[in-house]
């Protein structure tokens, strides 16, 4: 064997080795992308995720919901298996903010028999993009502002026959008149579950109004997220109606709410949100789906909250009865002041 033989034997050895080693690092990428260049309040996004293996693997673990930042809410997922060494999910995520979405990237795991190995995905950044009108915008007045000449002595007039005739009418209809006893009447109003008044809520509106015919959407779905909200505020003392749906789930989570029950009320107000906020025009099936939510929540809050009731119906008995206690001293005293 020739040294110029061995050495091309060696020089294709290499070249065969450096080929093989490039194309192994190369075939492994996972690639994150959105579908979407700028995303609104309400905006369903799609995100795609491609898997690109240099040998097939026993099993891929893909990122779930809880991977996901705050802002977005985890819909479905599809898978699209392309051969052995490609795979592809598509995302369905629901985006509640007013700031740019930051999707960090996100692990694979690669598991060949009893070897798992963890590859990332790139961050992604999507722009908000707001629907607001441009706060700079100039603003024109109605009518030309007029010039005066001048003092208004015609406006000056103007106001002193008025400062004269309300002294005239403040000294004729104030004069001092023999007060007038008023008796006291305190009535006692009786103590109004919130569970029923929830339940009173949902009834009146399956039975009294016609959504099918109406088609007030909007009504309909702040209805039955008001409700709800009007639910917390009673018994839990949770400002929820002044609160953006975010912050009553977060008051819940601090409250230690049952977990069923905040479960049904995210979906509630989500589905709300997105029809008072985003323009979202829902169907019947997806109305009374909402309202399925709601019913859910009542059945849950009968078993959780009976306890939480009672103790409200305590208190406020408690109450009534401090009033009527104060009522009857008050009118003791004054039978002794008449009797002297």
């Amino acid at each position: 064997m020739t040294p110029i033989f061995r050495r091309s034997r060696l020089i294709l050895f290499l070249l065969f080795f450096g080929l093989m080693t490039l194309t192994q690092a190369r075939a492994q990428t996972v690639v994150l992308s959105s579908e979407a260049d700028s995303v609104t309040v309400g905006d369903v996004i799609s995100l795609n995720l491609k898997i690109q293996l240099n040998q097939t693997a026993d099993e891929l673990l893909f990122p779930d919901s809880s991977s996901f930042p705050e802002d977005l809410t985890f819909l479905d997922l599809q898978r699209f298996q392309l051969t052995d060494f490609a795979d592809s999910l598509r995302y369905r995520v629901q985006y509640f903010a007013k700031q740019d979405v930051y999707i960090p990237a996100f692990p694979i795991g690669v598991v060949s028999g009893s070897d798992t190995t963890t590859l990332y995905s790139n961050s992604l950044t999507i722009p908000f993009k707001t629907v607001l009108p441009s706060a700079d915008a100039a603003l024109k007045p109605i009518k030309p502002i007029l010039p005066f000449d001048g003092f208004p002595w015609a406006i000056a007039l103007i106001v002193l026959v008025l400062i004269a005739a309300a002294a005239w009418a403040y000294y004729t209809f104030t004069k001092k008149e023999e007060p007038v006893q008023v008796q006291k009447v305190v009535k006692t109003i009786p103590f109004a579950s919130p569970v029923d008044q929830l339940e009173q809520t949902l009834v009146a509106l399956k039975d009294d109004y016609n959504l099918s015919q109406t088609k007030d959407f909007k009504y309909f779905y702040s209805t039955v997220s008001d409700s709800i909200r009007r639910y917390f505020e009673d018994l839990y003392d949770i400002p929820a109606l002044e609160s953006t749906s975010r912050e009553v789930l977060r008051y819940l989570d601090a409250f230690g709410v049952d977990h069923e029950m905040i479960q049904s009320t995210r979906k509630v107000l989500n589905r709300a949100d997105m029809v008072k906020f985003a323009k979202y025009t829902p169907t019947l099936d997806s109305a009374w789906e909402c309202y399925g939510d709601a019913i859910d929540f009542l059945n849950r809050a009968k078993l959780i909250d009976a306890s939480r009731v009672a103790r409200k119906k305590v208190e406020y008995d408690s109450q009534w009865e401090t009033v009527e206690d104060e009522k009857s001293t008050v009118e003791e005293v004054e039978t002794n002041v008449e009797a002297n």
